[in-house]
């Protein structure tokens, strides 16, 4: 994902903040965990991008994206040095992926024959500053080490479903279940062998699964309005 990638989101999610291949939770000041889908047609875009998004007030200023083994952040040109991605980093981010991820640590590369001079050097001023290491010219840490729990500012924001938000999520799991049904249907017929002679669980099987999980969802509703 490239920093113009990066940017053309920020400023898509400006315009459209309820962009509907985009589920958000606030999970501290001005931070939002995002899962985000597009690519559409590829293989694998059922799977999400995961993205910090960070604000001022009510516009996002940047964001990061998590690779798992890198982090990839960018900041709109006009609110660089206004110190969003450190504080957004340090008092949300990083305490989020080490103590609420099954990550020890945190590595990012910086790599300057991409990114230019002054890029590399504003990027690896604000790592070393939150508590990056540094290994060599490219790659940094940050671990457990680094982090400083009187500096957390962790703050989830679960707001629940209602009632018909609910049934409108469980009839969507419903169509695909039934979708689960038919494929499995119009392969078996049209080759003449089961799934399941090639893969467990069968289609079935995964869709009856599919199915249930609408109690599953009455079930989490029930527990969070009760608390």
């Amino acid at each position: 994902m490239t920093e113009k990638n990066i940017l053309q989101l920020i400023n898509k999610l400006n315009r459209f903040p309820n962009y509907k291949d985009c589920v958000k939770v606030g999970i501290g000041k001005n931070v939002e965990l995002v899962h985000i889908w597009y690519k559409e047609g590829f293989s694998d875009s059922h799977v999400p991008y995961t993205y910090f998004l960070i604000k001022d007030n009510d516009n996002y200023v940047g964001a990061v994206l998590d690779m798992t083994h890198d982090l990839h952040w960018v900041i709109l040109p006009k609110h660089r040095k206004k110190g969003h991605l450190s504080k957004a980093l340090k008092h949300v981010i990083l305490p989020y992926l080490l103590e609420e991820t099954d990550r020890f640590e945190q590595k990012i590369t910086i790599k300057r024959n991409e990114i230019g001079e002054n890029n590399y050097q504003n990027s690896l001023r604000v790592a070393l500053n939150i508590g990056f290491k540094q290994i060599d010219e490219e790659n940094l840490v940050f671990d457990y080490e680094a982090l400083c729990e009187n500096e957390y500012k962790l703050d989830y924001n679960h707001k629940g479903l209602t009632r018909k938000e609910l049934e409108l999520e469980i009839n969507k799991l419903q169509k695909i279940a039934k979708e689960l049904n038919k494929i499995s249907s119009k392969i078996e017929f049209a080759f003449g062998k089961k799934i399941e002679e090639y893969s467990k669980p069968s289609l079935n099987d995964t869709a009856n699964k599919v199915a249930y999980l609408k109690e599953v969802f009455k079930d989490m509703k029930y527990d969070f309005d009760k608390n």
